[in-house]
């Protein structure tokens, strides 16, 4: 165990290594279209955005208090709200995407009607689809690839068209289905802005001491945002994703992504596999069936969180995609795919959207591992000691000055009776109010929560939502156990193989 452990850190750090080059090359393209400016004309273009994002959300603020006194102005509201989140640009598109997946926040009438941005944004001109073709491959594209030029889906930062080869590539024969990610045009100045105004609007909130914000880590959370979105700027950080996916899950018979093709893929163009299949909520299936889809997905993400540290971050039902392949022979389009890997018969899960991943590195996986791992085992004192522990050395052990002995203990004792009061309920099946009660302590008691904490945690919250969806009395806590158990012992193993070594 403890040689897999090491082996797998090994293997973890070198993915890690050109993932976080790719995602530093696009960071600094962001940082250079809006740091090379000076400081004049960054306010300008900051105080010119605001000033776009006021008038195009003008309406919103209109329609709605209109909206609770007729349901027709309402729905108005609704309409017209969706569409200036769409026209807003893609930073905006992914905060109402997460939006779309808290309905113990926002409510499900919001849920509802933000849920059309995950992947019904308007599309691009394939004019323009067709000036990147030619400026990424050459005016011989068309040698290549046959295209439709109709896209299949679109979302806030690229559009998929269907496409076929037209010649061998590798060991893909010609006549292979393929999809083909388009990059947006113009999303560069409008993200480095919009991640330039809210790193400033994080700090501002943070640096008022009678809202207490600091302790909720905006501006961690802001960073980590950024950080998650950035990469998926530069389609090559998306290409390593699905490798590391593949390579995590390349023993899973029921678990696939698709196979990226590095040769047909740039940092504005992706190409893939192309993965046939039915949104997992929509898929018919008999109530077994469903009972196997839900926990095949609870077991992929607790996996992904728990074991591999490698977290896809957009698992809405839509990117997940249910295939039935029949024993003997293979009902999907890809083929080729079940000839290559040798799947088997049965239900497979198609993961697609990659570009999204949360991960965290080392130390702090293990720290998440036992924080969530605490709550998961109802041992609600032992993770409000993590958490403080945690923060500690985030702050490299310096203890926040304004935080007493006192405030410590009532932070734990907090956070045990949240346990306690939630006996009959498991921490993965609510999570959204577990997360709610830790923040209102976490700012009274003045302990920073740890961004990715919150991330992970919601993660787990989105695919136990589509379980339950999919098999009301699935008992997660029997999945979930497991996988916290293996994953301390995993972590136990390496700590004793690291101090043989050392």
């Amino acid at each position: 165990m403890a040689k897999l452990y090491v082996t797998s850190i090994l293997a973890a750090a070198a993915r890690n290594a050109k993932l976080d080059k790719n995602m530093c090359m696009t960071e600094a393209k962001i940082e250079e279209s809006i740091m090379n400016k000076t400081a004049l004309a960054r306010t300008w273009d900051a105080l010119t955005r605001m000033t776009s994002l006021a008038v195009l959300f003008a309406p919103s603020a209109i329609l709605f208090p209109v909206g609770y006194l007729s349901e027709n102005v309402n729905e108005m509201g609704w309409a017209y709200t969706v569409y200036a989140l769409e026209k807003a640009g893609p930073t905006f598109i992914k905060l109402a995407q997460w939006a779309s997946t808290r309905s113990d926040i926002f409510g499900e009438k919001a849920v509802s009607k933000l849920s059309k941005l995950r992947d019904q944004t308007s599309p691009h001109k394939w004019k323009q689809t067709e000036l990147l073709l030619r400026s990424q491959f050459g005016e011989d594209w068309e040698k290549v690839f046959e295209f439709g030029t109709e896209p299949i889906g679109s979302g806030c930062i690229a559009q998929v068209y269907c496409a076929k080869l037209k010649q061998a590539i590798g060991i893909l024969p010609a006549g292979t289905k393929l999809a083909v990610k388009v990059q947006h045009p113009g999303l560069w100045k409008k993200v480095s802005v919009d991640f330039y105004i809210m790193e400033k609007i994080g700090h501002i909130l943070e640096g008022i001491p009678a809202l207490g914000l600091n302790y909720l880590s905006i501006s961690s959370s802001i960073q980590t945002f950024k950080g998650s979105m950035i990469p998926q700027l530069n389609f090559k950080a998306e290409l390593d994703n699905l490798t590391t996916f593949r390579t995590n899950f390349g023993g899973d018979a029921h678990i696939r992504f698709p196979m990226g093709i590095e040769a047909l893929s740039t940092e504005t163009i992706l190409t893939e596999s192309y993965c046939v299949g039915t949104n997992i909520l929509e898929f018919q299936a008999t109530m077994a069936e469903k009972r196997l889809l839900a926990k095949l997905g609870l077991e992929m993400v607790m996996k992904m969180i728990f074991l591999h540290d490698f977290v896809h971050g957009d698992l809405h039902p839509g990117n997940i995609l249910v295939d039935r392949i029949e024993a003997g022979s293979d009902n999907s389009h890809d083929s080729w795919w079940s000839v290559i890997t040798g799947e088997k018969g049965g239900l497979v899960l198609n993961v697609i959207d990659c570009g999204l991943v949360v991960k965290m590195g080392l130390k702090e996986h293990e720290n998440l591992v036992k924080i969530l791992g605490s709550f998961i085992k109802r041992e609600g004192y032992a993770a409000g000691k993590l958490m403080i522990d945690y923060n500690n050395q985030q702050e490299k052990g310096i203890r926040n000055p304004a935080r007493s002995d006192l405030d410590e203990e009532l932070f734990c004792r907090g956070i045990e009776r949240i346990c306690i009061d939630d006996h009959d309920n498991n921490f993965l099946e609510k999570v959204g109010d577990y997360l709610a009660d830790i923040c209102y302590l976490a700012c009274k008691h003045r302990v920073k929560l740890e961004a990715k904490f919150i991330n992970a945690a919601l993660a787990c919250e989105i695919m136990e939502g589509i379980a339950c969806s999919l098999y009301p009395d699935m008992e997660v806590q029997s999945i979930a156990l497991p996988m916290v158990f293996k994953a301390e012992v995993m972590m136990d193993s390496g700590a004793r193989c690291h101090d043989v070594l050392v």
